[in-house]
C-alpha cells in the first residue's frame, strides 16, 4: 500500500480489509476497480474486527491501495477429456489445479464452463460489464454435454448464455471435439443452436480432443488422424458457408491443428476477423506467417559475421517452418538455420504442440548433437516464470548441452539491424 496515497494519508494500513465502498460489499480487486469509480467514495475499513468509516475525494490519482492475490474458484466437473486429468504426477502443484472462474476469463481469457454459475454470479457479470468471457460449450444436447463434462443433471448453459448475450455480453465459445461423441450431428445441432445467439456470441471454435500417454484410469478416448480431420473441416466448413451469406463472417472457426492434420492450407488472414481465439490455436499459423512476411520485409541481405541457429519446434508446426520459414531465412547471407522438430517424450507423440515441450524433451533431441549452433525455443514452451512443464529452465538446457540457448520471441531478433545489417532498400 503507499501510505503517499489518499488512503493511506487517512491512516489505513497494510493489513486492513477494504470492506464496502458506497454501500456495495468489496470480494476483489474486480469489485473495487468498479465501485471506486465514483467521485466521492464512502470506504469501510476493518482492522482486528473493528470498522471505520473513511470518505474520499476521488481525483486522478491512485488511492494506493494494493490487493493480495485473488483465490480462485476451482472447477467440480469431471471432463472425461480433462487435460489436468492427464499430467503424470511429479509436477508443481499449479499444473493440477482446474481453474472454473469466471473473473479468470474476463481477465485472462481462460475457458469456463458456467456450470456453477449461479443467478447474483450472472448478475454481477451483466452489471459489471465483465466481457468478453470465454465459454467451454462442447455440446448444446443435454445428454452429451452431461457425459463430456461428468454432470448429474442440467446446468442451463444455454439460459445462461441467453441471459448473458440478451444484456450484451460479448462471449466467445470452444468445443472440443471427442471423435464419435460430439462431432458429426452432435456438432451440427450444436452449431445451428449456438448460432442463434450471434453476434454477442461473438466467436465459436472448433478444437481436437487432446490425448497424453497418462490416461491411465480415464475413460477411453480417440484421437484425431488424418482422414477424420478432413471430414470434421469439411463439415464445419459447410456451417461457415451458410453463416457467412447472411452475416458475411465465418463465426465458427476451426483449429489450426485440424487443417495440419488434414493436409489443408490455413485460411487468409481475412477469414479470421479479429482472431478472437488466437491463444486457443485458432488462427494462430496464418497469424504467425502474416507477422514473419510482415518482418522479413526489414531482413538484412547479409550479416557481417556468420551466424548458425537449431530451430526448436513441435512436430505439428515443423512443416510450417520448413516450407515458410527456411526458405527466407535462407536468402540471408551468413545466417545459417537448422531446424529440430522435437518429439515430445513426456506426454506422448499424440501430443504435438510446441507449447508443451519440456526441457527434457528438448534436452533429450539435442543431446549427441555434434553442432555448436546457438539453440531457438519458442517462447510459448515456457510460463511466465520461465519454466517448462518440467521445472527445468533455459539455464539448464545451457548447462547441460554446453550451448547457447536463446528465447525467440520474433526472427528479428537473429539480425542487429542496426550494426550488422546491410538493410533491403
Amino acid at each position: 500500500m503507499d501510505d503517499r496515497g489518499p488512503v493511506g494519508m487517512a491512516g489505513v494500513l497494510p493489513g486492513d480489509l477494504l470492506e464496502i465502498i458506497n454501500g456495495h460489499p468489496i470480494r476483489d480487486i474486480i469489485d473495487y476497480r468498479f465501485y471506486s469509480a465514483d467521485e466521492v467514495l464512502d470506504c469501510t475499513f476493518s482492522r482486528n474486527g473493528q470498522s471505520r468509516h473513511i470518505i474520499i475525494q476521488r481525483d486522478d490519482r491512485d488511492l494506493g491501495i494494493d490487493f493480495e492475490p485473488m483465490r480462485y474458484c476451482s472447477c467440480g466437473n469431471r471432463c472425461i477429456f480433462c487435460f489436468v486429468d492427464q499430467n503424470p504426477p511429479g509436477m508443481r502443484p499449479s499444473l493440477y489445479f482446474k481453474d472454473e472462474d469466471y473473473r479468470l476469463s474476463f481477465l485472462h481469457g481462460n475457458y469456463v464452463t458456467l456450470t456453477h454459475a449461479g443467478q447474483d454470479d450472472l448478475e454481477r457479470i451483466a452489471t459489471q460489464r465483465l466481457f468478453p468471457l470465454y465459454i467451454s460449450i462442447h455440446a448444446t444436447d443435454l445428454e452429451v454435454r452431461k457425459t463430456l463434462l461428468g454432470l448429474r443433471e442440467d446446468d442451463h448453459l444455454l439460459d445462461k448464455i441467453r441471459y448473458l448475450t440478451e444484456r450484451g455480453i460479448e462471449l466467445h465459445g470452444q468445443i472440443v471435439l471427442c471423435p464419435g461423441i460430439n462431432d458429426g450431428e452432435v456438432l451440427d445441432v450444436s452449431l445451428d443452436t449456438l448460432s442463434m445467439f450471434y453476434p454477442k456470441l461473438r466467436s465459436v471454435a472448433v478444437v481436437p480432443v487432446g490425448l497424453t500417454r497418462h490416461r491411465q484410469g480415464l475413460p477411453q478416448l480417440q484421437g484425431y488422424d488424418a482422414v477424420s480431420a478432413r471430414g470434421v473441416v469439411q463439415n464445419v466448413v459447410k456451417h461457415q458457408n451458410r453463416i457467412y451469406k447472411k452475416h458475411r463472417e465465418s463465426w465458427v472457426y476451426i483449429a489450426d491443428e485440424f487443417y495440419l492434420l488434414a493436409g489443408y492450407d490455413v485460411p487468409s488472414a481475412a477469414h479470421y476477423g479479429d482472431f478472437w481465439q488466437v491463444e486457443n490455436g485458432v488462427g494462430m499459423v496464418r497469424s504467425f506467417l502474416t507477422e514473419f512476411e510482415e518482418s522479413s520485409r526489414r531482413f538484412p541481405k547479409k550479416l557481417n559475421k556468420a551466424k548458425r541457429y537449431t530451430l526448436v519446434t513441435g512436430v505439428l508446426a515443423g512443416p510450417i517452418l520448413e516450407k515458410f520459414v527456411l526458405p527466407v531465412l535462407s536468402r540471408v547471407k551468413n545466417i545459417y538455420v537448422r531446424l529440430k522438430v522435437v518429439p515430445n517424450s513426456f506426454y506422448g507423440d499424440t501430443v504435438t504442440v510446441s507449447g508443451l515441450l519440456t526441457g527434457g524433451d528438448i534436452i533429450q533431441a539435442l543431446q549427441g548433437d555434434e553442432n555448436d549452433s546457438t539453440v531457438l525455443l519458442p517462447p510459448n514452451c515456457l510460463n511466465d516464470d520461465g519454466l517448462f512443464l518440467d521445472d527445468r529452465t533455459p539455464e539448464d538446457v545451457t548447462n547441460i548441452l554446453g550451448r547457447h540457448v536463446q528465447i525467440l520471441n520474433h526472427f528479428d531478433e537473429l539480425y542487429n539491424l542496426e550494426k550488422e545489417a546491410k538493410c533491403l532498400s
